[in-house]
This record gives structure tokens, C-alpha cells and sequence, in this order.
């Protein structure tokens, strides 16, 4: 499990060059801007969570942000998206007009960056994760390296910035240094597009890498590596709560991706020009193959409503989580007309829940895991959808958008009883 564990905190640690959630996170000496307010708590798992990712290079004691990722944890659906943003990307700095995203945090460091990315992609960012890539060939050096099927050969010489890559060409294991250069190289046709795609297929490797039972003996000395180079506004309570959830993922739930968009020129400089729509459509759209398993689910037939309806013991609660006036009561007069205990009928934390999911307390007995597995049958919720949360104390429905879906299931059920 604690294999699993690092390989969590590198998902988000790694960024666009690195990525995991924080087993531990160090407080960021820089100060939050007052305008933006953090809302979100890992103490229920229900909504969205949406984190900023930064690799900071550090040269001649000048920092940088070299790679810049934003993802969001789809916690209804248990997803994560990666989208790699093109330190090129032009964008609208508050103060300072149009310019390149990565000059951002030059000005202004994690503050005007976070600023100028919720105005940019009009989507909120609860998190920032800053990583430094000082500690990165440590890290790889650790778990023996990496292994990359190097596409073509890497050369590259900056002599100001004492930069000197030379990887050849083909599958092999690379060191710290390799994997740091590799990830980094931009010196060819494709520029950073190329290069954040390597920096995506790494993450994939590393990751496969930390999987293995041999790194569990390392486990100890690469989280305290991992704490160093990660530095964070959540609090170390939350860096566990969301490594601990990133563990129970499936790994075809991953998604990575670069910002949409096409390379421009705009007055002599060389630009990548996102499409936001696209890029907000990626991040937010369920994958076309788990709307399908949903559908086929809410299809399914249920022979017996009676039986399935007496095997639920105890109450259950119904929580509103879509904002819409009422829906609460309307999904927990359906279930009682099926001969279903609501006790509690409430809204839920946060309004943006996609599809109808089930919450079941942190350690619940067997008659309450079997009633949340059953009212997941009933109201034709994917399993996947079923949590355990720490602040619940029975079954407990939260209605997503789809409920149009879920009460039109109920009612035929009650038809049939």
C-alpha cells in the first residue's frame, strides 16, 4: 500500500515534469492573494478539486517556471486529467497585458500565475503544488532510474546556463541526470509541445517503475525526498486525505494532455495560442466509454424492488447536489414511496456533481455497505461511485445532475413493486 502511496504523491509532485499528491507539503513562504478563497475540503469525497502544478527551475538565482500543469480530481467520478500548458501559451497578465504564461511567475511568482490562469481558463485552482527540480535526479537516481524509448537523439549546449544534454537514441534506463535533462530538452521542431509530451510519457513510466515490489524497501528515503521538493498550500492532513484517495484509482482513470491550441506568431514572437472552450471541455467531459458504462447501468433491469427494498435495514440520507431548488425532497419521496427510511434530507457541499453517486461512513458495518451497494442497484449508480467519507453517518445519496435519470428509474421501479 505504501508503494502505491508514493506513487500518489508523484502523480501530482511530478507536474508537467514530475506529478503525485504530497504524503507531507512544507508551507510556501509566498502569501496567497486575498482575492481568492479556498473553499474545498478533503473531508468529503464528492465534487471537484482543481490543482495548480509548477516546476520551478532555479538558474543563476533566478526562478522560473519551467512547466506548468493544471488538474483536476473528478472525485464523483473518480478521474484525474492532467493538462500540460505550454509555458509559451499567451495569456492576459493582470497589470501587465498579453504575454507568455511562464513570464507569469517571473513578475509575480505563484500569485500572479494562479491570477492569471483563473482568468485565462475561467475555472477555479483550490491548490498549488510547486516542485523544484533541484531534488529530481536524486529521486530517480533512487528507484534506479527510468526506462525511455528515446526517440531521436538529444543534443543541446548552453554554456550561460551550463545546460549540456546528450542523450542518443533509443530504449534505455535513464539516470537523474538524463531523466532531468530528458524532460526538459525543447531544442527541436516541436519545441515545448514536443517536450511536454516526453514529460507526460515519463510520469507513465516512473510511475509503472514505483509499482514494482523492489521499491518497497527504498519507500522511507523516497518520501523524504519527495518532501523536499515539494512545497504546497495544503496543509499535511489534506496531502494525505488526497494521497490516500489517489491510491484506489484505476490507472486507466488517469487522463494526461496538452492545453489545446496551434503555434503563432504575434508581433515577432512566437506564441502557442490555446483554445479555452476545448481545453475546458477536457477537463470537465466524463470519457465517452465510462457515460456509456453509466447508461447501461441505469438500464439495468431490477427483478425484484421488494426484496431489494426490505434488505435495506437502516435509514438512509438524501443530499442535494446540484443546487436546484427541491430536487432533495423530490429524490427522497420517490425512495419512500418504495418503502425506503429517509432520515436526513439536505444539499451537499459543493453543486457540481456530475452524476448521482453514494457515500458510505469511513468504517462501516455490513448491513450499511449492503444497503449503499443496493440503493446503488435501485437508483442505477455505477459502483465505482460508492466511497467511503469520514463525516457520514449512514447511506447517504448525493444527487447529480443526472438526476432526471435517476428519478425517471425510480418511478418505473415503483411501477413495478
Amino acid at each position: 500500500m505504501k508503494i502505491l502511496r508514493i506513487a500518489a504523491v508523484l502523480l501530482l509532485a511530478m507536474g508537467a515534469a514530475f506529478a503525485g499528491a504530497a504524503l507531507k507539503v512544507k508551507t510556501f513562504v509566498e502569501p496567497k492573494p486575498q482575492t481568492i478563497k479556498e473553499s474545498i475540503s478533503f473531508s468529503e469525497e464528492s465534487g471537484s478539486i482543481n490543482i495548480l502544478l509548477i516546476g520551478i527551475d532555479d538558474v543563476d538565482g533566478g526562478r522560473r517556471a519551467d512547466a506548468i500543469a493544471y488538474t483536476t480530481i473528478d472525485i464523483d467520478n473518480k478521474i484525474v486529467r492532467l493538462m500540460s500548458i505550454p509555458r509559451d501559451t499567451r495569456v492576459q497578465l493582470p497589470k501587465k497585458g498579453w504575454d507568455k504564461i511562464a513570464h507569469a511567475y517571473a513578475y509575480g511568482g505563484v500569485n500572479l500565475l494562479r491570477e492569471s490562469l483563473v482568468n485565462y481558463l475561467g475555472m477555479p485552482i483550490n491548490y498549488y503544488i510547486l516542485v523544484n527540480y533541484d531534488t529530481f535526479p536524486a529521486i530517480i537516481n533512487l528507484i534506479g532510474g527510468v526506462e525511455v524509448d528515446v526517440k531521436k537523439h538529444m543534443v543541446y549546449n548552453d554554456y550561460s546556463g551550463k545546460l549540456f544534454i546528450n542523450i542518443p537514441k533509443g530504449l534505455q534506463v535513464l539516470d537523474g541526470k538524463n531523466a532531468l535533462h530528458y524532460v526538459r530538452f525543447r531544442h527541436d521542431a516541436q519545441g515545448d509541445i514536443g517536450r511536454v509530451k516526453r514529460q507526460q510519457d515519463f510520469i507513465k513510466a516512473a510511475l509503472q517503475k514505483l509499482q514494482r515490489p523492489s521499491m518497497i524497501p527504498k519507500i522511507p528515503e523516497l518520501a523524504d525526498k519527495v518532501i523536499e521538493m515539494v512545497n504546497s498550500d495544503m496543509t499535511p492532513a489534506q496531502g494525505l486525505q488526497l494521497a490516500s484517495y489517489l491510491v484506489s484509482m484505476s490507472p486507466e482513470n488517469l487522463h494526461f494532455f496538452t492545453m489545446p491550441g496551434k503555434a503563432a506568431y504575434i508581433s515577432n514572437l512566437s506564441y502557442w495560442v490555446g483554445d479555452t472552450a476545448a481545453a475546458s471541455a477536457l477537463l470537465t467531459g466524463l470519457p465517452e466509454e465510462q457515460e456509456v458504462v453509466s447508461a447501461d447501468i441505469a438500464a439495468t433491469p431490477v427483478d425484484d424492488v421488494e426484496a431489494l427494498v426490505s434488505s435495506i435495514t437502516g435509514p438512509v440520507a438524501v443530499l442535494n447536489g446540484t443546487g436546484t431548488a427541491g430536487l432533495g425532497k423530490t429524490v427522497a419521496t420517490a425512495l419512500q414511496k418504495l418503502g425506503i427510511d429517509v432520515k436526513h434530507v439536505g444539499n451537499a457541499r459543493h453543486f457540481d456533481y456530475r452524476t448521482t453517486s453514494i457515500n458510505l461512513p469511513e468504517k462501516a458495518e455490513e448491513q450499511v455497505v449492503q444497503a449503499g451497494a443496493t440503493l446503488a442497484v435501485l437508483l442505477g449508480v455505477n459502483p465505482r461511485l460508492i466511497s467511503r467519507t469520514p463525516n457520514v453517518n449512514q447511506a447517504t445519496v448525493i444527487i447529480g445532475k443526472d438526476n432526471a435519470v435517476v428519478l425517471k428509474r425510480l418511478e418505473e421501479l415503483a411501477r413495478q413493486k
